[in-house]
């Protein structure tokens, strides 16, 4: 993603005001250092250096590329390295392992957990039915769901 160029809507109006300016009168001085010329510099120096930001922003994004070009090389060539690694040593190899790979002995796999049991269906008065309603306490078949 690049960076957008920024526009000046400030200097743009200040063109056009600059325009209007110079129609009336091209040495107008409206006193105070209120001149055209004063007015003219000041426009070209915001202009100057929005220039070099909008030049500054499209540097940044040659960089950027670079980097991530650069980035892609080495996990490329860090992948390749591994696999050099893996078909001189094995997987399984301390080699591998000091290279950075997990060998597939260090895999660890998750632990199936026994299905929750509720403490209610444990005591003797509720066990379950063996049609699967559940009892009240005195054997009787509970009517409510």
């Amino acid at each position: 993603m690049t960076y957008r160029k920024r526009r000046s809507t400030t200097l743009e109006k200040a063109q056009a005001r600059l325009s209007g300016l110079q129609s009336i009168r091209l040495d107008l001085n409206l006193g105070n250092g209120l001149t055209l010329q004063n007015y003219i510099a000041l426009i070209a120096t915001a202009g100057d250096r929005l220039q070099a930001h909008n030049l500054a922003l499209s540097e940044v994004d040659r960089t950027r590329i670079e980097l991530a070009e650069s980035e892609a090389a080495v996990s490329n060539l860090s992948s390749r390295v591994l696999s050099a690694v893996v078909a001189m040593y094995g997987k399984d190899s301390k080699e591998y392992e000091l290279a950075g790979g997990k060998p597939p002995s260090g895999y660890k796999r998750a632990k199936q957990q026994a299905p929750a049991v509720n403490l209610n269906q444990l005591e003797d008065g509720n066990k379950p039915s063996a049609n699967g309603a559940a009892t009240n306490g005195t054997g009787a078949v509970s009517l409510s769901h």
